[in-house]
């Protein structure tokens, strides 16, 4: 059990750093139910003598799954279809009936497509997205609108939902888990999703380790929360109590330079990120420091982070990665290296259209022919 717990405390914590670590995407509908459905499960559990069914989707490739409390009940063990249509006996390993959530594992013979969660609240009238098993009909598609949320967090959403639809993910653009399904009314929009920070309230044994993971990751959702409200001295006195607390963590100092940059504190913003760097090596620290030294007029110094920025690629993905070319790209046009400029630019295009960002990729492109062209 510690093991599980350990497991589900890591990918959460890492859920809360993607607040402000990685930039919406707003894929193609295609593109994002690609990529997501096959991270969708069905299941179904025993109820008497009949079975409940439902929806749930991958949280690790290891094999643990996220659903509903009430489509698993007072099951331990539950049957799990996958996309490519294996079939698994899956325990469940961590439950709440007060949130209506429940964690099962499954033991695949490879890793298998998870998805990432998203546990920085979703923005009334954003796009969201929604795969699952409505009446059986496995891994349905769906789009709407996040419509409300309470004070508690649940969401209120227009997407589609019916029977076996409970315990699927709620998406975003970027195609991250913003909430878990939990049911709706057919033929109205009165839809509604767990938030995804709901993820915390599971229980499970934890480790010193794991709890201070945690304990991190609650100053950054909460520090980024305050960078969407714009509220950058509220989230600089957030990260300094995190930091006091866990001096060593580079996670912390890498949010508390963009708070610094955002408060026009470049010089502080630089020690920041340094430290960041000093700690763990990112390609993310390293392209925000580069943009500091770009306001600072240093241009060796930005330009050489850019470029240890694309170098390393850690943990970014094709859409961070193409947005270090392109700001590479920017850079190198200021300096007058056309030629290097317009290559920049191609790489961001290239993996832009990769990902299906047909706004950035036309961005990419124009820069191409207003360089070309002067």
């Amino acid at each position: 059990m510690k093991l599980v717990s350990k497991t589900f405390t890591v990918l959460n914590t890492l859920a809360l750093s993607l607040g402000m670590a990685h930039a919406a995407l707003a894929l193609d509908p295609a593109i994002l139910y690609q990529r997501s459905s096959p991270a969708v499960v069905s299941i179904a559990a025993r109820n008497g003598k009949a079975f409940n069914y439902g929806s749930g989707f991958i949280t690790d490739p290891k094999g643990f799954i996220l659903t509903n409390q009430h489509v698993v009940g007072t099951n331990k063990q539950v049957s799990i279809k996958l996309a490519d249509g294996s079939i698994y006996s899956g325990v469940v390993v961590s439950r709440s009936a007060q949130v209506d959530l429940a964690l099962i594992q499954i033991r695949p013979k490879k890793p298998l497509p998870s998805l990432r969660m998203q546990t920085v609240p979703p923005q009334i009238g954003q796009k969201a997205y929604e795969i699952g098993d409505p009446k059986g009909l496995e891994r349905s598609f769906s789009d709407g609108i996040v419509s409300r949320i309470d004070g508690s967090g649940m969401i209120q959403y227009t997407a589609a939902a019916s029977f076996g639809s409970s315990g699927g993910p709620l998406l975003n653009e970027d195609g991250q888990v913003i909430g878990i399904v939990q049911g709706g009314n057919p033929g109205t929009n009165l839809n509604f999703a767990i938030p995804a920070a709901a993820i915390n309230s599971l229980p499970g044994q934890r480790g010193l380790v794991a709890q201070q993971r945690q304990q991190i990751g609650h100053y950054t959702l909460a520090s980024n929360l305050q960078f969407r409200q714009g509220n950058y001295q509220k989230m600089l006195a957030i990260l300094n109590e995190g930091i006091r607390r866990y001096p060593n963590n580079a996670l912390l100092y890498s949010n508390r330079g963009t708070a610094k940059s955002s408060l026009r504190d470049y010089q502080g913003a630089l020690n920041d990120y340094t430290r960041s760097i000093q700690l763990q090596p990112s390609s993310l620290a390293y392209s925000n420091r580069a943009r500091v030294y770009v306001a600072l007029k240093q241009q060796q110094q930005a330009l050489e982070d850019f470029t240890q920025a694309i170098r390393i690629n850690q943990g970014w993905g094709e859409s961070n990665i193409g947005a270090a070319f392109y700001g590479r790209g920017e850079f190198q046009n200021q300096l007058g290296n056309t030629k290097s400029a317009i290559s920049d630019f191609k790489q961001a295009a290239k993996f832009y259209q990769q990902i299906g960002n047909s706004e950035r990729y036309r961005a990419a492109l124009d820069r191409i022919t207003l360089i070309s062209a002067q």
